[in-house]
């Protein structure tokens, strides 16, 4: 063997070399690696955590006027995210109706329309949403807690409660008129520089009216008034009573007590302490039908007595100065496993 070709043994015994010990530290390494990768599990606590957010901080979608709250079965699955929030500019401010649909297990599938909307996955999560406000039964959707361990967040929260019109009819005496009307000026109710946490939207939200104390405007408190009807009329015109458009659905459109038991529109019926009517959000939104900087929603409440019975006699502004909505304390609860 010339000398060459020992320098050319010695050369590859020391590549060999050097490669089986890099081959060998190279596997050495490899379970490590492997390892990290066969051992994760699912991070539940981050799962709960972007799940309160989607649920408290963002308005769901489709949003206002036509938010997804108000979609009736034929339309569900254009529903795509049921967050509670108000509007994107009011996180953790969450409104009644939308948690009314979270909650209700008859109008989405549980718990397959929850995983689509809420957790945006095919993943068989397990869960359990809850909803702690004082004074309330406490809401539940999902399923009870397990023993083990599971991600769980608590998020403080404040529930927007409807505008509610409190009117003593004892302070509406002149004459004897027998009318007696509220004013919705949408374009002022509706005005862009109003915190969406106090805006009052009667598109997307409920709008109460009580007018109490009645026997105070009676000319005779022994001897009850006779409600006729109630009208509604946009910028001055009335609505017609009879096109499907404009039609009252009980229930769906509004509710009306007198005296508290439940009346339609026209009840002919007498009237002695109280009137309390709720219009909803499903006919509400169809208002105003014009464009312009007053866009008026009247309503009208006559009464039909002869001789006249009842001295209320006013017009009423439906506003933030006689009916702010007020916001209450609540703990939104999401568990995942």
């Amino acid at each position: 063997m010339t000398g060459d070709e020992g320098l050319m043994s010695l050369d590859f015994l020391a590549g060999f070399t050097i490669f089986m010990i890099s081959l060998i530290i190279v596997v050495s390494l490899i379970p490590g690696l492997l390892a990290g990768v066969a051992s994760s599990s699912i991070d539940y606590d981050a799962v709960a955590y972007r799940t309160a957010v989607i649920l408290v901080e963002d308005p769901g979608w489709p949003d206002s006027p036509n938010a997804w709250e108000h979609y009736g079965t034929a339309h569900k699955d254009l529903v795509e995210r049921l967050g509670l929030a108000v509007s994107k500019d009011a996180p953790n401010i969450l409104l009644p109706a939308k948690i009314d649909r979270l909650f209700d297990t008859t109008f989405f599938t549980y718990p397959d329309d929850y995983r689509s909307r809420v957790f945006f996955t095919d993943y068989p999560y397990s869960f359990n949403i809850s909803l702690v406000q004082p004074g309330e039964d406490t809401r539940y959707l999902g399923e009870p807690l397990p023993q083990g361990q599971y991600g769980y967040i608590r998020r403080v929260v404040k529930i927007k409660e409807p505008a509610v019109a409190e009117i003593n009819a004892g302070s509406y005496i002149a004459g004897v008129d027998q009318t007696f009307t509220v004013t919705l000026n949408y374009t002022e109710l509706l005005d862009a520089a109003v915190d969406p946490a106090y805006r009052i939207d009667p598109r997307t939200e409920p709008i109460s009216i009580n007018i109490t104390n009645f026997a105070g405007c009676l000319v005779n408190p022994y001897v009850f008034a006779t409600l006729d009807n109630i009208t509604f009329s946009v910028n001055g015109v009335t609505l017609p009573a009879t096109t499907d458009e404009y039609t009252m659905i009980k229930d769906e459109s509004y509710q009306f007590f007198i005296d508290g038991t439940p009346a339609d529109l026209t009840p002919g019926a007498p009237v002695g302490s109280a009137l309390n009517l709720t219009l909803k959000p499903a006919w509400l939104k169809n208002f105003p039908v014009n464009k312009g900087d007053r866009n008026l929603l009247t309503i009208t409440y006559r009464f039909a007595d002869d001789p006249a019975q009842t001295q209320i006699q006013g017009d009423y502004s439906f506003d933030y100065t006689t009916a702010a909505p007020q916001l209450d304390v609540a703990a939104l609860e999401v568990a995942v496993w």
